[in-house]
């Protein structure tokens, strides 16, 4: 017998939509995620009466069987058939089968049609993440490109393409990150970061390495901080293109120790300013007693009292701030002499212009250097240098 399909997942019907507010074609208009037991459709006996299905989360099948797949099975909700999840994950439409994946899958680009995806789960795009849009996921694979959109994914990041002009958000991902090209991006990678092709002109941060797969891979412009080491092909490009590379130093160490120093600096400026007016204070009193009214003097001891005991709340705040800072700092130098391995490796050619630092040395490249092999490491506070000339 043939039925009306009514989904209950998927873009929100166009009812739903106040036409007095503005509309927002950022928002997501993909099924959240569904555990055991929730409806997921709703069937209808189709009689010769009853009209065509109209919208975009209708649609009409000849046999009940039709619409279910393993992950769903049929039930009977107050008289009325429903489609009812047998698992949790994300439901979808494929081939009139209502399925349930373990994984979000989005068959297409990320645009205006699907909005911005929050998934708390995997993720797969079949397409591209176009520009202006955001992206959040646990395990993230795009099969396009990304470009000028905001991204995180917790776990692996996988994009089968480039990731360009991701600037005015990083790139953030909370394990390793795979893609063909980088081009004028910020990237932040808690643990490596792997380049099929070359990374122009991006500021890179990886926990562990950055490698660039292909022999004639470049890396150019930029500044890329990694953990450990860095490979590539080449580095650097004619006319001294200014490149920077930091490697040895856990790179969001470092970020944090540069933020908790301005966080002390400010708050012993605040120290100073309270002492200072302390002084003041105790000055005025001791030079001008008995010339001062009985009134001005009680409201200066006052402010005094006030002030000596925010000085020992922003004291006992500057302390912790003080330990936090050295804390970081240790961290950061027993990192440092653990890591013996740190390398810069370039397998092709090292071009003049690049600003080198490894653990606590640093040097700039002054000539071009064409080589089978260039290996650069700190060895007693210097960088050493190791070539096989071609």
């Amino acid at each position: 017998m043939p039925y009306t399909v009514t989904l209950l997942f998927g873009k929100d019907p166009v009812s739903k939509v106040d036409p007095r507010e503005t509309v927002d074609h950022y928002r997501s208009s993909i099924a959240n995620q569904v555990t055991v037991g929730q409806s997921l459709a709703r069937l209808q006996l189709l009689t010769n009466a009853d009209p065509a299905p109209q919208s975009s989360n209708e649609l009409s099948i000849q046999d009940k069987s039709e619409i279910i797949s393993s992950t769903v099975e049929l039930s009977e909700d107050d008289g009325q058939i429903v489609v009812v999840s047998k698992e949790n994950g994300f439901p979808a439409l494929e081939n009139n089968k209502i399925v349930v994946n373990q994984n979000l899958v989005i068959d297409g680009d990320i645009n205006f049609h699907t909005g911005n995806i929050d998934c708390p789960g995997d993720l797969l795009i079949k397409g591209s993440i176009m520009s202006g849009f955001k992206v959040k996921a646990e395990k993230l694979t795009v099969t396009g490109n990304i470009e000028n959109a905001e991204i995180q994914s917790s776990d692996d990041l996988v994009c089968a393409g480039g990731i360009v002009a991701c600037q005015d958000h990083p790139l953030l991902c909370g394990a390793n990150l795979w893609c063909k090209y980088l081009e004028n991006s910020h990237i932040t990678v808690k643990n490596n970061i792997f380049i099929a092709g070359s990374s122009l002109h991006s500021f890179l941060k990886a926990g562990n390495n950055i490698v660039l797969c292909n022999s004639s891979a470049v890396l150019v412009g930029g500044k890329s901080e990694a953990g450990n080491s860095l490979y590539s092909g080449s580095l650097g490009a004619k006319w001294a293109t200014p490149t920077e590379i930091i490697l040895g130093c856990e790179p969001f160490m470092a970020e944090n120790l540069v933020d908790q120093s301005h966080k002390l600096k400010k708050i012993e400026t605040e120290l100073n300013e309270l002492k200072e007016r302390v002084d003041q204070i105790n000055i005025f009193l001791q030079h001008e007693e008995g010339q001062t009214t009985r009134h001005d003097a009680h409201r200066l001891q006052e402010e005094r009292e006030l002030l000596e005991n925010k000085l020992s709340f922003v004291s006992e705040k500057h302390k912790k701030a003080l330990s936090k800072f050295n804390d970081l700092e240790n961290q950061i130098t027993d990192f440092k002499k653990a890591n013996n391995d740190c390398i810069l490796n370039v397998s092709k050619q090292l071009f003049s212009g690049i600003r080198l630092t490894i653990k606590d040395a640093e040097t700039r490249t002054e000539d071009d250097i064409l080589s089978s092999t260039i290996i650069m490491r700190e060895q007693d506070g210097e960088i050493v240098t190791r070539k096989t000339t071609i």
